[in-house]
């Protein structure tokens, strides 16, 4: 008996030495993620990647893990595997909502509208309107109903998002999501009213989509004029902006069926300019001008009011015709690789 006894009281001992340690090593782990975590969120994405390499395989196959490899991943689709995978193991509260939020983004990028909406049904019943991204997610709402063209849900739910939320950078998402609504949905006047009052802002994320919007817009309109100066603002403004390439391709193509119908001609003018730029600020035209110097030719900066708002016009060139002008507008284009436009003056 005291042999029996003495072991099972070594054993108990064993026993409390394992828990100890696997509460440590639980304890480390928790840190050590929250810290991955931490090094994510700062840009320290080098550090974080590193701390990740050092996790053991066990560790890796951890959750909260796999989220922050998902964060670090730099091709989407594995970055959505890795989500996936998250998702169908354990993953810390605090994690969750993020891990919808980004893995909702995967779909809606993707154009994969079925997972999308199971998505945010799925958050939608976990966390309601007290979800820390209810907002995000009433907007993918959002865009749901218009994959599913069902138009009159989407202008409820954005008039829902709009009255719940007043903050100037919400409010701006919200007149961006009405207007691209009313784009498709062929009521275009309203849209265009719309981006034109969010284009009149100050600051704010959606002056850039509404510019872009507008350029697009004038270039189905057949607007040489409206979708240049639309162009110009936002490349101005916003240099770094997704999609200028594209406009200028589309601006190119309609100024070359003008050319060929003999639009310009029709305008009323005695001479022809080549307008390379239309800007907000003063001194980047006058910095505009001189960079045309060279070509010594007579250079003209011009105020103009458009929509209660002051814009300075750089021109070059002075030609009697069209044809002289448009073959100096292709000269710089070739040279600048940016769009120009020709212009009756």
């Amino acid at each position: 008996m005291s042999v029996k006894h003495g072991s099972s009281k070594a054993g108990e001992l064993f026993m409390c030495k394992m828990l100890l340690l696997m509460l440590i090593f639980s304890l480390f782990v928790n840190v050590q993620a929250e810290d991955i975590h931490t090094l994510i969120s700062e840009g320290r994405l080098k550090e974080a990647m590193d701390s990740l390499s050092r996790l053991t395989t066990a560790q890796k196959r951890d959750g909260d893990v796999l989220f922050f490899q998902s964060l670090v991943e730099r091709k989407a689709l594995q970055s959505a595997q890795l989500m996936q995978a998250a998702l169908r193991t354990s993953v810390s509260a605090r994690y969750q909502e993020e891990l919808y939020f980004r893995l909702a983004g995967y779909y809606l990028v993707s154009g994969d509208f079925s997972s999308l909406s199971a998505i945010v049904n799925d958050y939608r019943t976990r966390w309601g309107e007290e979800g820390r991204y209810f907002r995000e997610f009433l907007r993918f709402s959002v865009v749901i109903d218009q994959a599913n063209k069902d138009y009159d849900a989407a202008l409820r739910q954005v008039d829902r998002y709009l009255t719940k939320w007043s903050q100037p950078e919400a409010t701006q998402m919200g007149v961006m999501d009405k207007a691209r609504i009313l784009l498709e949905h062929n009521k275009k006047v309203g849209a265009v009213n719309l981006l034109q009052n969010l284009s009149r802002e100050r600051q704010g994320p959606g002056i850039p989509q509404a510019l872009y919007l507008l350029t697009l817009d004038a270039i189905e309109k057949r607007r040489t004029d409206d979708a240049v100066f639309y162009y110009n603002i936002l490349r101005e403004a916003y240099p770094a902006a997704v999609g200028l390439d594209a406009l200028i391709e589309k601006i190119g193509g309609i100024e070359s069926n003008n050319y060929r119908s003999g639009k310009a001609e029709q305008l009323t003018g005695t001479f022809y300019s080549v307008k390379v730029g239309v800007f907000s600020n003063r001194e980047n035209a006058r910095q505009m001008a001189e960079n045309f110097k060279k070509y010594n030719k007579k250079i003209d900066i011009e105020t103009k009011t458009i929509s209660g708002n002051k814009y300075q016009v750089v021109y070059i060139g002075k030609f009697d015709n069209y044809e002289e002008a448009n073959q100096f507008k292709l000269q710089l284009e070739a040279t600048h690789a940016e769009v120009f436009q020709v212009v009756a003056r």
